[in-house]
């Protein structure tokens, strides 16, 4: 079944369309703190391990991951994921800030493999990655889709 998904994350302001195929058992929404660049989440040379930055995320996650609904994929289903970074897009002297989101992405994605069962990011089909004007604190949204191929 072919469906047009809006994604609206404010009341006022919608993002986009995206066409999929999707099996509309549910739409996941999920919010996590920001985590750090790649650049930031790594420590150490040659053996390279994870950074006191990079823990210190991982435990903020889980405990916000634990206040939110639970949800579930069932079956072996292909995804499709959407990540909105809500932070300052530009310095305070009004230059447009270089921000790599895919660098946040990889990082929240290996996350929630951990965390969460069912998320595998290797089912990852669609990815869509987008930054917007934060309105407080700086965090990740995370929206996911079962797809029907």
């Amino acid at each position: 079944m072919v469906v047009t998904t809006i994604y609206t994350l404010d009341d006022d302001k919608i993002i986009g369309n995206i066409v999929l195929l999707i099996l509309n058992k549910m739409s996941i929404h999920l919010k996590l703190p920001m985590p750090p660049s790649v650049n930031q989440a790594y420590a150490g040379f040659p053996k390279r391990h994870k950074s006191n930055e990079y823990k210190k995320w991982e435990k903020e996650a889980e405990k916000a991951l634990k206040t939110q609904v639970k949800y579930e994929i069932e079956w072996d289903n292909w995804l499709s994921a959407m990540y909105v970074l809500h932070t300052d897009l530009h310095y305070k002297n009004g230059n447009k800030k270089v921000i790599d989101v895919a660098n946040y992405e990889k990082l929240t994605s290996d996350f929630l493999s951990h965390a969460i069962p069912w998320f595998e990011d290797h089912k990852i089909l669609s990815i869509t990655l987008l930054k917007k004007q934060k309105k407080q604190d700086d965090y990740i949204e995370i929206l996911v889709d079962e797809l029907e191929i």
